[in-house]
């Protein structure tokens, strides 16, 4: 019986491909049954940037040069006129919160792939607040999380909060970045990350600001093992 299901399935999806074909975000070629937002060919130049290789790397630096970050860990570097970028901007502004979800899957498996599966306990979204996470549906953290998690094997928590809302970050400098967003983030319940690897995860790195509010919230009010960071993108330094 479930051997029948299964061969349903596939003929249902193959339909669905053959009258709604989809297609790659990055080339707009048509995905093979196997193929994820993008084609294989988007996927190999995928600019990656292998920080996770690296002990003190851009993200750190952008965090103050903060000891405070463990792992710090970005899939591809962001330019805004690349086609790649369209995949974040997709996942953020186009109510697409599988877009985010998938992100977060196939970078996931990518990580695991190279032994990061069990090193993080639990992953923390930067959270939105609640005018604009109403407005937009969804927080496309969240869902990065969610996808990272499912192929990490670890949970997603809801213990970073957004604790007032913020002005729009475009045409800040570094400075003005972090004075808009500094005290925007808390903590609830930080007991119950006494002890774990936690890991921030958000959709984008620029000048670290968000990053360092969440990051001097976390050590304020919890006493986790580790900090570490988890992102989609990475824009390169100035």
């Amino acid at each position: 019986m479930g051997r029948c299901r299964d061969i349903i399935g596939m003929l249902a999806k193959g339909t669905l491909d053959w009258v709604f074909p989809r297609t790659c975000r990055v080339c707009g070629q048509t995905l093979m049954a196997d193929e994820r937002l993008m084609c294989l060919g988007c996927m190999a130049d995928l600019p990656r940037t292998g920080l996770h290789h690296i002990d003190f790397n851009t993200i750190h630096q952008r965090v103050g040069g903060s000891q405070l970050i463990d792992i710090a860990a970005g899939w591809f570097y962001y330019y805004s006129d690349s086609p790649y970028a369209a995949l974040v901007r997709e996942a953020k502004y186009n109510d697409r919160p599988s877009t985010g979800y998938t992100l977060g899957r196939l970078y996931g498996k990518e990580l695991a792939d190279e032994g990061f599966a069990g090193r993080f306990d639990v992953l923390l979204p930067v959270p939105l607040y609640r005018n604009k996470l109403l407005k937009r549906g969804y927080n496309q953290s969240e869902e990065i999380a969610r996808g990272l998690a499912e192929e990490l094997g670890c949970d997603v928590g809801d213990n970073l909060t957004a604790l007032r809302a913020h002005s729009t970050q475009t045409r800040r400098s570094s400075f003005e970045r972090y004075e808009n967003v500094r005290g925007t983030y808390g903590v609830c319940h930080g007991d119950e990350l006494a002890g774990l690897n936690v890991a921030i995860v958000d959709d984008i790195v620029t000048t670290g600001s968000t990053i360092l509010d969440c990051v001097t919230a976390l050590c304020t009010a919890a006493e986790p093992a580790s900090v570490n960071v988890l992102t989609i993108g990475v824009t390169k330094m100035r």
